[in-house]
């Protein structure tokens, strides 16, 4: 079976010339039947574009790291869900910040608490909130980290609450095109292999999809490329960073509050354990169509150093164009 090697565009798959070919509830009904009509199959290919998450920056280094990833020729970039805060009633600052630089919004990240009972109601709202801030700046994807610290015990409660706050989010910003993804992740409810199976087979995963980083699926111990093979029909938007053991040190591992601040086991790309080009060519047989987010919780050196290391990556190892589209 082949997944539509076009874009999607308000809800229907078009081909490079704009022709409409399947709209996205035929596309699920076809996953459903194991079957592409031949006239869409033929004409499909996957889609990867490159974009930079601001993290290593920090909240201060905006502009700095606006500067240095559209200075280098990306054309997307993602940052957390605290920038709605950033720039409230004023999101137009934000929009000309990001076409000065030749830029675009990729998605936000939301790191509430979604399986805590007792705050079920303002994370749904906070979440909303950033689901109508996404379409006000154009952009499609709202990546959902399932919280911070992990329970301690983790009790199936936990799970059923988180489902039924992402479905409840992921529905109504169905309604507003922005997607939903959920980020397994170090220290969180959603970061052992039984995790995932848990979750997604709890969610609606016809509303609410996977947002992967691989990195985090290494440093919890399991196979991050299977993880992709058997998901590779919801994932809807990529992290990608490497995990390197030679860094996981017990000063890395440091818990504050409950979680490990700086992450700093992850590496720049091409320099741990991560074997992403067979993720991509997962990603690639299953007609993925969006964005590959490059991603470093920390830095080793500077995050403009390390972003130079990653850009090499992408250009010289997967034969990207950080520019434009990658098929």
């Amino acid at each position: 079976m082949m997944w539509p090697h076009g874009r999607r565009q308000n809800r229907v798959w078009v081909d490079h010339s704009g022709r409409s070919l399947i709209t996205i509830e035929e596309e699920c009904q076809y996953h459903r039947d194991g079957e592409m009509p031949a006239d869409v199959g033929d004409v499909l290919m996957a889609t990867f574009r490159c974009a930079v998450h601001q993290i290593t920056w920090g909240r201060e280094g905006l502009e700095q790291a606006l500067d240095d990833i559209g200075g280098m020729g990306y054309r997307g970039t993602e940052t957390f869900a605290y920038v709605i805060e950033d720039f409230a009633g004023r999101e137009s600052d934000l929009r000309e910040m990001l076409d000065a630089r030749g830029l675009t919004l990729t998605a936000l990240y939301s790191d509430d608490n979604m399986y805590e009972p007792s705050q079920a109601t303002e994370t749904v709202e906070r979440n909303l909130e950033i689901g109508r801030f996404l379409q006000k700046m154009g952009a499609g994807q709202l990546v959902f980290g399932p919280g911070r610290p992990r329970p301690d015990p983790v009790q199936y409660v936990h799970f059923k609450t988180m489902v039924r706050n992402v479905d409840e989010v992921a529905a109504a910003c169905l309604e507003i095109d922005v997607a939903v993804g959920i980020h397994p992740h170090w220290e969180t409810l959603i970061q052992e292999r039984d995790d995932i199976s848990r979750i997604f087979d709890l969610v609606d995963t016809s509303i609410v999809k996977m947002a992967p980083d691989p990195s985090h699926m290494a440093k919890a111990g399991y196979d991050p490329l299977e993880v992709c093979e058997t998901y590779r029909d919801i994932i809807s938007y990529m992290h990608i960073k490497d995990y390197s053991p030679d860094l996981d040190t017990p000063e890395a591992n440091i818990m504050v509050g409950g979680y490990t601040p700086s992450l700093a086991f992850f590496s720049e790309l091409g320099h741990g354990i991560i074997d992403l080009p067979a993720i991509i060519d997962v990603l690639r047989g299953a007609g993925y169509d969006g964005w590959l987010t490059v991603e470093l919780d920390e830095s080793q050196t500077t995050p403009r150093e390390s972003l130079e290391v990653n850009t090499a990556y992408l250009k010289g190892v997967l034969g990207f164009d950080i520019t434009g589209e990658n098929h």
